[in-house]
């Protein structure tokens, strides 16, 4: 690899913010280049966050509203290198082969398992033991370039999806520095991706949170702490009204009832109904843009959820 002198970082999100500072304070003979997205619809958003760290360490950044745009901004830019996370759009073999030492990216998952769209929702959702985050080398195929280096993360029960990203952001920040560094040297051990392992999982919508009572209350913990915010979490409907779950855990007993029934009211948590004689106890709810006790929502016994 000959000597690199310009790098792109294009990203978003509280987590590319963490992973830019660490890439900057440990190539400080690269001049970066951030290109952000146009994300300030986004709930999840820090361009503030990106933009004062532009300001403070003298950086060029722009901000893209399109694949189209980011195309040519690499093309006036002309990096040597860069690296992705948390964003937007497709990245062709346009846009790869004008970056000659690649573009290198995160996954939330053990590639080669779960290629594709929230690999980490829907590994919670799977009930895995542990989860993790591969950083490799993107390539035109879906994540299936080779892999710098992974952590792996156990996914404990009492954990959620902000638990786990926050235990893999600070794997990731503690341990990049290292790879990244053997990376740019030229002397980087890179792993070739088994296609036979892997497995694919699709985009997911907010629609796709909607809880199917007639599952398992075992089934139906990892769904709700697989969406939980950040992301736009579970939720089901009660009498037009639209509750998300932030918190559950499985009732310890068999528990008969109609799937989605209100078991029984208290101050505590309320108990649900849930598919073979199960029950979810659920304790925190959140409601018309506030977290709330399930009591104060889920009153009655009375009550069935969509």
């Amino acid at each position: 690899m000959s000597e690199l002198k310009k790098a792109v970082f294009l990203g978003s999100k509280d987590l590319g913010l963490s992973i830019l500072e660490t890439l900057c304070n440990h190539s400080q003979n690269i001049k970066w280049t951030i290109i952000h997205p146009d994300d300030r619809k986004d709930a999840r958003s820090n361009l503030k966050g990106f933009q004062s760290f532009a300001r403070t360490c003298n950086l060029d950044m722009m901000i893209s509203s399109s694949a189209e745009m980011t195309k040519q901004m690499l093309a006036d830019l002309k990096p040597d290198i860069g690296f992705v996370c948390g964003w937007y759009w497709l990245l062709d073999s346009e846009v790869l082969s004008r970056v000659p030492n690649g573009l290198w990216g995160i996954h939330n998952s053990l590639l080669p398992k779960y290629r594709g769209g929230a690999p980490l929702v829907w590994s919670i959702i799977n009930g895995d033991q542990v989860v993790g985050s591969s950083v490799f080398k993107i390539s035109e195929g879906m994540d299936d370039g080779d892999i710098l280096y992974q952590i792996i993360v156990e996914n404990n029960k009492e954990d959620d999806a902000s638990t786990l990203l926050r235990k893999i952001e600070e794997k990731l920040v503690a341990q990049l520095p290292e790879k990244w560094g053997q990376l740019i040297s030229g002397i980087p051990s890179l792993l070739t991706q088994n296609d036979d392992e892997a497995t694919y999982c699709g985009q997911r919508a907010e629609a796709d949170g909607l809880i199917d009572w007639s599952k398992t209350a075992s089934e139906l913990y990892d769904f709700i702490r697989a969406q939980t915010r950040p992301y736009p979490c579970a939720f089901s409907s009660l009498n037009g009204k639209t509750v998300r779950f932030l918190k559950s855990r499985v009732h310890p007993r068999k528990y008969f009832g109609t799937p989605g029934q209100v078991l029984r009211v208290n101050d505590g948590p309320v108990i649900i109904s849930c598919g073979g004689h199960t029950a979810l106890e659920i304790i925190e709810v959140f409601v018309d843009g506030n977290v709330a006790l399930p009591s104060s929502v889920l009153k009655s016994v009375q009550y069935r959820l969509g």
